[in-house]
């Protein structure tokens, strides 16, 4: 039986199937990462692939210190969630320009040395930066124009 949902459904995925295969294989390529951001940056992740990650509160200390740096002219208190889970290399691209677009929390980290990598908001790194901590502990600082797919198919070895 055809339902609207199921048409909707249908639809959805045929476009995501469309957008992947004529994207390219490079920007087909997926890595498991551990994410650390507010609900806006946790919209720019495609709501077909939130459906497969693992996405909770996040209310760690770290969180709690994110959540005292948001303007206080929000109209909200802002979540930080924590998402876990195989994300497309282009998304996350976004997600870290999501995170950078977001100067009262710090910059960025891409932290290597723990499995999955964690990508978040760190207000000890200067806005607009991303760091990345390789696995030996070795920093590499990007300005935000730097941050690009190339340098993240570098950082996470992807072809």
């Amino acid at each position: 039986m055809l339902t609207r949902r199921r048409i909707l459904i249908a639809s959805a995925l045929l476009i995501t199937a469309i957008c992947s295969s004529s994207a390219g294989g490079q920007q087909n390529d997926t890595i498991v990462v551990r994410i650390r951001a507010d609900e806006s940056v946790r919209a720019l992740i495609s709501p077909f692939r939130q459906s497969s990650l693992a996405i909770e509160h996040d209310q760690s200390k770290e969180a709690q210190e994110l959540v005292r740096r948001s303007p206080r002219t929000a109209r909200y208190i802002p979540i930080i969630f924590s998402i876990v889970g195989a994300v497309a290399v282009t998304e996350l691209l976004q997600v870290i320009r999501g995170i950078l677009d977001q100067p009262y929390y710090g910059g960025a980290v891409i932290d290597m040395r723990t499995q999955p990598p964690n990508v978040t908001s760190n207000p000890g790194v200067p806005a607009n930066t991303l760091l990345v901590i390789d696995a030996d502990g070795k920093t590499t600082t990007f300005a935000r124009d730097q941050v690009s797919l190339d340098v993240l198919n570098l950082v996470f070895k992807v072809r």
